[in-house]
């Protein structure tokens, strides 16, 4: 088969308006020993592309020759006798292809000269600080998480439900024993939030009511869990403090005070208050706690609207948390001077007439004076000041 026969097929095939050459028209072609078109196959259509993959590794025979590059050092002194120095000859590589090149550059670096010009300020340090914390920022938003309590099981709170029934009721053999189970149980640190809370709400409804026995039972509570060794009473002193200094120094206590005894509350709260604060505050904050509770009690005794009976309900805190012999001294003073009153109001009330109840209270805020003179010496080994001699009123 001849060139001129596959032109004239190719020819052919065109004007009939076919697209590619049949197997029948270059079937002469293996005849005659002739290798198809490389991309073409034998089949029917003889220009359709084989779908043979390409080994690209064995076609790809260029190799890549790592070239290593010369590595030079130079090393030089940065320092010469307290002074920096560079090299003559800088180092730098030329980015676009990677050869060295040699920079020169001055021998010595000059030093920049510092202004040494004298403080025109005549200020003192001490002056400075003063303005600094003047205009300090004082008050400042501080974020608290707030505490959570673990909630009780239904077994717990059937415990507590009955603990709080009988400490408030009418039995006294249940409730001394109730009393008793407070002070010795060593696992009652899981009920305490609830429990002071419950107990301490009692005592706030109870002296709105003027009902003294119930405040006196809720008070008992407060001390057996105060004894209770066990018991660790400072995560709940935002309520027992102020349920306790509210039985110490509260106007009215009872609706009967000519007969009520609610002197015995006083007294009975404000030891409870001292035992607890010296038991388990005093050890964590170093007596600030004492010395607030001193301060509060003071406000009271000198306030002039303060009566008789909430005077006397501060007396057992100052005696107790007064520090030192001359803070002790200058207490003895204030003392003596209300002890004075007292005696003064006595005498005028039998004289003209007064409310028998007033002068019964002056009665029994003269006679717990005198024990808190007495205790007071005694500790700090004070002599009674002779008359006529001021001690220092501004001491506190």
């Amino acid at each position: 088969m001849a060139v001129a026969d596959v032109e004239h097929a190719i020819r052919s095939t065109r004007q009939c308006g076919g697209l590619n050459i049949s197997s029948v028209d270059t079937l002469n072609l293996g005849i005659q020993q002739l290798q198809p078109i490389q991309g073409t196959s034998t089949g029917i259509y003889s220009f359709l592309k084989s779908s043979a993959d390409v080994d690209v590794d064995k076609e790809d025979t260029e190799t890549f020759i790592k070239i290593p590059r010369d590595l030079r050092v130079i090393s030089y002194p940065l320092v010469n006798e307290g002074q920096p120095v560079q090299s003559e000859y800088t180092v730098n590589v030329d980015e676009d292809d990677g050869n060295f090149f040699e920079k020169i550059v001055p021998e010595v670096m000059t030093m920049i000269p510092e202004k040494n010009t004298p403080s025109s300020s005549t200020t003192s340090s001490l002056q400075m600080f003063r303005d600094a914390v003047k205009t300090a920022k004082i008050d400042q938003k501080v974020g608290l998480k707030p505490s959570t309590i673990e909630i009780l099981t239904v077994e717990q709170q059937i415990f507590m439900k009955d603990i709080i029934t009988v400490c408030m009721g009418q039995d006294d053999k249940k409730r001394h024993e109730a009393l008793y189970t407070l002070e010795t149980d060593a696992g009652l640190q899981v009920f305490l939030p609830h429990l002071t809370e419950r107990i301490c709400k009692s005592i706030s409804a109870n002296i709105s009511q003027r009902c003294l026995s119930l405040i006196i039972y809720a008070g008992r509570v407060l001390r057996s869990l105060s004894h209770n060794k066990a018991c660790d009473m400072t995560v709940t002193l935002h309520h027992v403090l102020p349920a306790l200094l509210s039985c110490c120094v509260g106007r009215n206590m009872c609706l009967r005070p000519e007969t009520d005894n609610h002197w015995a509350l006083r007294d009975f709260s404000a030891k409870t208050l001292v035992g607890l604060v010296r038991d388990q505050v005093d050890k964590h904050d170093a007596g600030r706690t004492a010395r607030r509770l001193f301060d509060f009690s003071h406000r009271i005794f000198r306030d002039t609207g303060s009566s008789f009976s909430m005077i006397y309900g501060t007396v057992h805190i100052l005696q107790e948390f007064v520090a030192g012999p001359k803070k002790a001294a200058w207490l003895l003073t204030e003392l003596g001077e209300t002890n004075a009153r007292c005696k003064s109001h006595i005498e005028s009330g039998s004289r003209i007439g007064a409310s028998q109840l007033s002068i019964q209270e002056a009665q029994k805020l003269n006679q717990q004076i005198l024990k808190c003179e007495n205790s007071i010496r005694n500790r700090y080994n004070l002599q009674q000041q002779a008359p006529g001699v001021p001690i220092n009123r501004r001491f506190h």
